[in-house]
């Protein structure tokens, strides 16, 4: 070990010289061998006890290392004044830490409110915006409506975003039916597909699974509306497979996305190529998508053809699904 290179080199120099001595002093070789015979052994007794002590000092590093958050070292014997110096280094390293741990929380908490407090605020001029768009002809009304809508769905993503943080605390498992879960989303899309004349298949959708009512909305709401931004004409089909009941599968008769483009459409940011012909898009929406996924144990698989249309396959875990 490198650790004890400094004392073998020490012994070397303490046997030169002592033989050194010995020697010029006319002094019987059998003095020296003598010397050697007795401070040998003491000499490996001492390096296989420091290195034994090592090496358990090196497993109990290890632990702590293996671990995925180290809180504390008092596992380990401090031994040295020299590790004693690092175990008080490392203690106020953790507490300077912790400080700044805490620090954050707050501030990210104190932003959390804000922005609830803000989209609360905003929703009330939203609502007397859309009270004063039947003032409007019914061409000018539908589109202002249209916006204030949009508004709203960016000021939801907002809140949703900023709330992954704390995505674990905010959880709550129930049993979920599709058909009373995607409906709800039909009625609130219902202007979109009525306007751009959309036809809508909801198919074998009375299936129940075990997930986060709020969270798995939302998720959907986003593949949704996605299906609904880039399909010109067709249709919108929402259906469970028959032999596969832990699937919610989304397809629409859309645009498509690029084969080279669908690894990168969770990617935070990313638009592609339909993301930058619409100029409406924020590359946020897949990404939440996956961010939730990923926390409720769901999977996400996209199938794309251009020119045919896009399907999106939400797959619940198999030991959530309600019998």
């Amino acid at each position: 070990m490198k650790e004890n290179v400094w004392f073998l080199v020490v012994y070397f120099l303490l046997v030169v010289m002592i033989g050194s001595t010995l020697y010029f002093h006319n002094i019987p070789s059998e003095y020296y061998v003598d010397t050697l015979l007795f401070t040998f052994p003491i000499v490996v007794l001492t390096l296989c006890v420091r290195g034994i002590r090592l090496w358990h000092k090196h497993q109990a590093l290890q632990v702590i290392l293996s671990q995925s958050q180290i809180h504390h070292v008092t596992t380990l014997t401090v031994s040295t004044l020299l590790e004693q110096d690092y175990h008080q280094l490392f203690a106020k390293s953790q507490a300077q830490l912790r400080k700044l741990e805490e620090s954050y929380e707050v501030k990210e908490k104190a932003l959390l409110d804000y922005s609830v407090l803000w989209s609360h605020q905003i929703k009330t001029p939203l609502a007397s915006l859309d009270l004063l768009t039947q003032m409007f002809p019914t061409q000018e009304k539908r589109q202002l409506k249209e916006e204030i809508f949009k508004i709203q769905q960016y000021l939801d993503m907002m809140l949703q975003f900023l709330r992954l943080q704390s995505i674990q605390q905010d959880f709550r498992f129930e049993e979920v039916n599709y058909q009373q879960l995607i409906t709800p989303l039909i009625k609130k899309y219902a202007h979109f597909f009525i306007y751009k004349d959309l036809e809508v298949d909801l198919v074998n959708l009375d299936q129940k699974g075990l997930s986060d009512k709020k969270w798995l909305v939302f998720l959907i709401e986003q593949i949704l509306s996605n299906a609904i931004k880039y399909t010109k004409a067709g249709r919108i089909t929402i259906y469970s497979p028959e032999n596969r009941p832990q699937e919610i599968r989304i397809k629409d008769t859309g645009q498509g996305i690029l084969p080279e483009e669908l690894p990168r459409v969770f990617e935070r940011g990313y638009t592609g190529l339909n993301g930058r012909e619409n100029e409406g898009s924020s590359g946020l929406g897949l990404y939440l998508c996956q961010e939730i996924a990923d926390q409720l144990g769901i999977t996400l698989k996209i199938t794309s053809v251009i020119g045919e249309g896009t399907e999106v396959c939400v797959t619940l875990p198999t030991s959530m699904i309600s019998e």
